[in-house]
């Protein structure tokens, strides 16, 4: 991340919030965060994102949304090199925002 956290949310620096906090221990681009510690964050925020639509549509449709992704789920990690996986996962934050 070359811009600072306060470009992609709504952070103020001194406001002891929870992304103030989080610039203060690592840095305004998170720069003092390592890649592992970086992913495990992500994959902490995908999962309560998970969650959150989950229990906005179900979880009866959430499963069958689910199912009917099993086979492309499993081809991306069969068939998609580590080297585009970010790139997929930049392009589908992208259209989530």
């Amino acid at each position: 991340m070359t811009k600072p956290l306060g470009y992609y949310c709504a952070v103020t620096p001194g406001d002891e919030s929870f992304l103030d906090e989080l610039q203060n221990e690592y840095g305004s681009t998170l720069e003092k965060l390592t890649t592992l510690q970086k992913l495990h964050i992500l994959n902490a925020l995908i999962l309560n994102c998970i969650n959150a639509q989950t229990q906005l549509i179900g979880t009866i449709p959430a499963d069958e949304e689910l199912a009917a992704m099993s086979n492309t789920v499993e081809a991306i990690r069969q068939r998609l090199p580590i080297g585009e996986h970010l790139g997929l996962a930049d392009a589908i934050i992208n259209q989530l925002k």
